[in-house]
């Protein structure tokens, strides 16, 4: 009996802590105001006014040719945005894929938080990705412009997806100057269901959730590039086919489909 009488008091502290806690993330929530949306509940191409396009072979020594325009790999469709990469000759390539972006039409500043919700494409060779780069990237190039990969998913490592930040960084002796801090976590039903990924921003420090778990927090350290992942910010959303990080291509698994049912930008 006493032994219970020393616990009790020690519980009724825990659920209260933890009603707080969650208390406060919900007025946290609660607080936040809608800045930008696109829930893809139309027809056709995506938004105009929203989204444009990266064009051919991009980066990475990748093996698919983006797409402009075109329904057959980009598409908003029952309430979903499709990236649809197929098997195909296309100008060249013998991949198509599609790879959208806000840059120069919606850049966010400040305190932001971004979700996007997203049932990803598997299979060896495929590499989607939700991320973000500074708007600044005409200007001062990558990784002084600094890279925020919300999620990014490779058919070759199954049911894990990576979170990670890249930035210059005047302390590395690296050719490209750009250092990287990342995390992964393992989930089992990447491809079968819906899943949230998020970043916060709060001043320089950055956060990446899943379904709201944590995934990683890092404050731009003294020696980054000026404003790094403190200015404003466009985004990119995509599915590779091979490359750097892709590596081999099983032919057998197309065509796949990256879904996202919404992006949401929120001031926090």
């Amino acid at each position: 009996m006493n032994r219970i009488k020393l616990i009790s008091p020690i519980l009724l502290l825990l659920i209260f802590v933890n009603c707080t806690n969650a208390k406060n993330v919900a007025n946290e929530k609660d607080k936040a105001v809608l800045l930008w949306a696109d829930e893809f509940n139309g027809k056709g191409l995506p938004d105009a006014s929203k989204w444009g396009y990266e064009v051919g072979f991009v980066r990475n020594n990748e093996k698919q040719y983006y797409t402009l325009e075109r329904t057959q790999n980009v598409r908003q469709e029952a309430g979903n945005l499709v990236i649809e990469s197929l098997k195909e000759d296309f100008q060249g390539a013998n991949y198509t894929s599609a790879s959208i972006n806000t840059l120069d039409k919606k850049s966010f500043e400040g305190d932001i938080r971004i979700e996007v919700s997203a049932k990803l494409p598997q299979g060896k060779g495929i590499w989607p990705a939700i991320w973000m780069m500074g708007a600044n990237i005409k200007q001062v190039g990558w990784p002084k412009c600094s890279e925020l990969d919300i999620m990014e998913f490779v058919g070759h490592t199954p049911g894990k997806v990576f979170g990670t930040l890249h930035w210059w960084d005047s302390l590395t002796a690296k050719e490209d100057t750009h250092l990287s801090k990342g995390n992964s976590l393992m989930v089992s039903d990447l491809h079968t269901a819906f899943h949230v990924y998020s970043l916060e921003r709060k001043g320089k420090t950055i956060s990446l959730f899943i379904d709201g778990k944590n995934l990683l927090t890092f404050a731009a350290p003294a020696t980054a590039y000026e404003n790094t992942f403190t200015g404003p910010l466009y985004l990119l959303l995509n599915t590779a086919v091979g490359g750097s990080w892709g590596g081999d291509i099983d032919d057998s698994i197309f065509p796949q489909k990256f879904l996202i049912d919404y992006v949401r930008v929120y001031k926090i």
